[in-house]
């Protein structure tokens, strides 16, 4: 009798051990300098949901100016497959290319560029999506030559997420002033840890910290403080980040305070700076970019009708 008991208790024990592995698997967090793997991500915006009424009706304003979606460390296609797909069925923005761009900065595509005033939307694969922000930062310039070159695109708007949004940044601190590259009309940042993964700025208020600055800043900091007249002072940034209201003051990987923390350089070189918190059990770091309310935010400052 002893020994049926026994046996069940194992098998329970075993289960909850191995679930408890998967959990610790899956909240794994990012190590050194990079931003969070996005390789498990999927399209799951048909569960989503936002803390704002995502019915409303959004118009948008239809241009030829295309906009760059570019993922995070980590990512690939599924990154901004669901978000694109999401504006199309808005008529929000039509998918023309979707450009890869190899270590060595060759770019292959797919797709056809109509130069039609359809809100064009090209997303931007790096394929070695583990690389620094460094490399991708000349590798957003190469995509823009690119464009330049072989479609005579002379404007563009970013949209980065997580590292891509951080890339982008130091795209633009880098060579924002660059004449001879396409003009970036806006900029949008979607759960970027401007100041890396640093600690010490936890009780820091987020008034303070925007008046101030960052108590202790990271040398990704450092650098976008040193460049930032490099960045074009007509691209608006539109900044968002969640905050899952778990007591973690974030999204559950990027801290708020460090993708916040841009704010204060740009407001104090006179550069058009906005910022949305959005809030929620579903504004974590990897489901940003399927979330309706960050759909029509990104949309509405892209887009907005003049």
């Amino acid at each position: 009798m002893r020994n049926k008991v026994y046996f069940p208790f194992l098998v329970i024990l075993l289960s909850i051990i191995v679930m408890g592995c998967g959990n610790q698997e899956n909240t794994r967090s990012v190590n050194e300098n990079q931003t969070t793997n996005e390789e498990q991500s999927t399209n799951t915006s048909e569960k989503m949901s936002s803390n704002s009424d995502s019915s409303d009706p959004l118009t948008t304003h239809q241009t030829a100016v295309p906009t760059l979606f570019i993922h995070g460390y980590g990512g690939t296609a599924g990154s901004f497959n669901g978000m694109l797909s999401r504006f199309e069925e808005n008529s929000w923005g039509k998918s023309e290319l979707t450009l890869t761009v190899q270590q060595d900065g060759f770019i292959s595509g797919i797709g056809e560029w109509r130069n039609e005033p359809n809100n064009p939307m090209i997303q931007v694969l790096f394929a070695d999506n583990k690389n620094n922000e460094w490399n991708q930062a000349d590798w957003i310039k190469a995509v823009l030559v690119y464009l330049k070159q072989t479609y005579q695109i002379e404007e563009v708007n970013l949209v980065g997420h997580s590292m891509g949004g951080v890339s982008s940044f130091r795209y633009l601190v880098t060579y924002g002033d660059d004449d001879s590259l396409p003009i970036v009309n806006k900029f949008v940042a979607i759960g970027a840890p401007f100041n890396d993964f640093v600690t010490g700025n936890e009780e820091q208020s987020l008034d303070a910290l925007i008046q101030d600055g960052p108590l202790v800043i990271s040398q990704r900091y450092n650098d976008f403080a040193a460049g930032i007249q490099q960045y074009p002072k007509d691209t608006p940034l539109l900044n968002i980040v969640g905050d899952v209201q778990d007591g973690s003051d974030g999204d559950g990987t990027v801290p708020m305070r460090s993708a916040l923390s841009i704010g204060h350089l740009m407001q104090t070189n006179g550069i058009e700076y906005h910022e949305e918190i959005v809030t929620g059990s579903q504004t974590s770091h990897s489901q940003l970019h399927e979330n309706t309310q960050v759909d029509k935010l990104v949309a509405d400052f892209i887009w907005s009708t003049p």
